[in-house]
């Protein structure tokens, strides 16, 4: 059985990403970074060991925006990436993984030729993060492990 492979892009599609194998985890979180910076109740995000995600941006457009560690939950900066020609973002590096871990935003997802869905199906959250920052609105997520912080 061959290991699963995921492609990705921005909405330029000038930055690719390719995610080599499962992730370590698939989620959704409800924290209001995630709200302002997705410009929406949540995102769906995949934990990735940073050696997995093969970024291929020949224009160079792929830049990072630094989190201060005051602004950030656990106290140590975060990297931000995005994409500088159209602002997707692709993905973020919590620094207190040292780089090691990225978490990519699976609204980048391209579904594969006959794929029935979208490219974010691929990876359906397993749990809910903050769910104490979630809308009203927002219902959970059926059969996903809720978490009113960040899970241990």
């Amino acid at each position: 059985m061959s290991e699963a492979t995921y492609y990705g892009s921005c909405l330029c599609e000038s930055v690719k990403l390719t995610l080599h194998g499962a992730p370590v985890k698939a989620m959704a979180c409800h924290c209001v970074d995630c709200q302002k910076s997705g410009g929406g109740p949540f995102q769906t995000n995949a934990l990735y060991n940073t050696s997995s995600v093969e970024i291929d941006d020949p224009q160079g457009y792929c830049k990072k925006y630094v989190v201060p560690k005051e602004k950030v939950g656990s106290g140590v900066e975060k990297q931000k990436w995005f994409c500088a020609n159209c602002g997707c973002t692709l993905f973020t590096r919590p620094m207190k993984y040292n780089g090691e871990k990225s978490v990519v935003k699976t609204g980048i997802l391209d579904a594969p030729a006959g794929f029935n869905g979208q490219g974010l199906d691929q990876l359906k959250p397993a749990s809910e993060l903050y769910t104490k920052d979630r809308a009203a609105f927002v219902q959970p997520i059926e059969g996903a492990k809720q978490f009113e912080a960040a899970a241990q």
